[in-house]
């Protein structure tokens, strides 16, 4: 069964990037990559909000595509859309 980009959960993503790219991820630090950030000071600070089995948003996935150099073809992104 075929899977959308919109129902990739983290989990998932490394999975993908492992097995296809030979990237080793750790989930923790996806998850902090992936989160959000505050910041204080000229310091920021990582929150890791994503769940590893939530699907990961779009704006997201293609973030992660870039952040760890994936094509965002190969997860069936448009390249050119911006979501």
């Amino acid at each position: 069964m075929v899977r959308h980009p919109w129902e990739i959960t983290l989990r998932e993503f490394i999975e993908i990037v492992r097995r296809d790219y030979g990237i080793e991820i750790d989930p923790a630090s996806a998850a902090v990559v992936g989160g959000r950030y505050l910041s204080k000071d000229r310091r920021a600070y990582p929150l890791p909000v994503m769940d590893l089995d939530a699907p990961v948003p779009l704006p997201m996935l293609r973030f992660l595509c870039k952040w760890y150099r994936i094509p965002p073809e190969d997860l069936r992104l448009d390249p050119e859309d911006e979501d």
